[in-house]
């Protein structure tokens, strides 16, 4: 009994396959029939189009608002439009359902990893270089600004002098017998008051070109990211688009697949042995044994990923090398000390009695003290860090991109086995140059060989 349960919940399993794999390959011949042939197949194909236009709908919303930082409301009415549009052409035009079906494998091949190649570079440029940026012109304005408060700490000593002769002449004019007239003037051919004003204007005007290089860069930044977008979804539509119109206008673009419809045919000819010049060309469409020039593509590629990695990766030490000696160089500075200046006045008015009888008619004994910050607290601003997901980010996407070089040759058969299953008859034409060439070579390396023998 145990075994006779096993076997039929083996025969269900398989059963369930079955079904499910009918009904797969029912969905794709739908999808994939230039003309459906009946209301349900209509009704059918309308559903999974629209099912695709949502999908890729919402994905475009969730990238164009998180990550290029797009308007929501606007965003989700232009997305809307889209979906509506891709809808209608997914449904009514079949060549658009093919190009649609070949991008996903379009991003496998080497186009795809070019688009995801300079993803990287652009998001690490866009990145890293407006951080360094603003590190530098902060070390820029931490100069200025402390030399700037520093001519305003010594103009502003003048203050200091000015309050010493204010009391010397209060002190004066309260000893006995003054008549007033004795008043100590400091004269001075600069107007402070108007200097220092002038250098206040002249630390608010940093800041503001400070402050609007930072959201210049910012700006910069964030449309570059958004014109890099744009233009890699358009290189992806357009490599797409490229390659389904070399495939159906030219019999030679991308047809060196041996093909199981190639193997019947050449097994009908009489003979399945391909010529010498044919064994090393031919790619098999199934497996996933790659031939010696696949792998020599594949270790170039490596070789090529590994110097944008080089280049990334040094782009990100050089922004964390920047914002760490700029830091210890903060701490540095903030142990310098200021200086300090002290002006001591001592008076004293004496006399004589009889000639000879010394005596203390008054006397003035004051301590004033003056402090020249280096570099006042107005002037340290912190220091931009650098991005913490940049890393990770890229690190990811070179990962993906070492995915995509190992699979760009399994990518391109799945391009080119979509591309049949939408276009049987002219798969079909394609086999056939494919076979004559083939048997055209057989025929010349026969030739050779009677000739030779005789």
């Amino acid at each position: 009994m145990a075994m006779g349960d096993g076997l039929a919940q083996t025969s269900n399993r398989l059963s369930f396959q079955s079904r499910v794999s009918r009904l797969l390959t029912f969905l794709w011949d739908v999808y994939s029939k230039p003309t459906p042939s009946n209301a349900l197949e209509v009704f059918i194909l309308f559903l999974i189009c629209l099912l695709v236009s949502v999908t890729m709908a919402t994905l475009l919303l969730v990238w164009m608002v998180f990550s290029l930082t797009y308007d929501l409301t606007a965003t989700a009415i232009l997305v809307g439009v889209c979906m509506s549009l891709m809808a209608a052409l997914l449904t009514l035009v079949h060549p658009v359902r093919c190009t649609l079906s070949i991008l996903i494998p379009s991003l496998g091949t080497q186009q795809g990893r070019k688009i995801l190649v300079s993803t990287v570079m652009t998001l690490t440029i866009a990145t890293c270089v407006p951080n360094m940026v603003r590190n530098v012109s902060w070390t820029a304005f931490l100069i200025r600004c402390s030399s700037h408060s520093l001519i305003e700490g010594v103009l502003n000593s003048s203050r200091t002098i000015d309050q010493v002769l204010s009391d010397m002449n209060e002190w004066t004019a309260k000893m006995p017998g003054s008549s007033g007239k004795i008043h100590l003037v400091l004269k001075q051919e600069i107007d402070v008051l108007d200097i220092w004003r002038e250098i206040s204007n002249m630390t608010h005007s940093m800041k503001a070109e400070l402050q609007s290089l930072h959201d210049s860069l910012d700006g910069a930044s964030s449309v570059l990211q958004k014109l890099t977008g744009a233009a890699l979804v358009a290189m992806v539509l357009v490599s797409s688009s490229m390659y389904l119109i070399g495939y159906l206008t030219d019999l030679k673009y991308d047809n060196v697949y041996m093909s199981r419809r190639l193997v019947t045919c050449l097994a009908v000819s009489g003979d399945a042995t391909l010529p010498i010049k044919y064994q090393h060309r031919l790619v098999k469409t199934s497996g996933v044994k790659m031939m010696r020039a696949e792998v020599q593509r594949c270790v170039w590629s490596v070789a090529v990923l590994g110097f944008y990695a080089i280049l990334c990766f040094s782009l990100i030490g050089l922004d964390h090398f920047i914002y760490r000696t700029l830091e210890i160089l903060l701490t540095w500075t903030n142990d310098i000390p200021g200086i300090t200046y002290h002006i001591t006045v001592y008076v004293e008015i004496s006399g004589r009695a009889i000639g000879f009888i010394p005596f203390n008619i008054d006397s003035l004994d004051k301590k004033y003290s003056h402090r020249l910050p280096l570099l006042p607290a107005q002037c340290v601003t912190p220091l931009s860090l650098p991005t913490s997901s940049i890393i990770s980010s890229v690190s990811i996407l070179l990962f993906i991109a070492l995915v995509l070089v190992l699979g760009q040759v399994f990518a391109q058969r799945l391009r080119r086995k979509i591309c049949a299953s939408f276009y049987s008859r002219r798969e079909d034409e394609r086999t056939r140059y494919l076979l004559q060439k083939i048997l055209d070579e057989r025929e010349r390396e026969q030739e050779k060989d009677d000739f030779g023998k005789d």
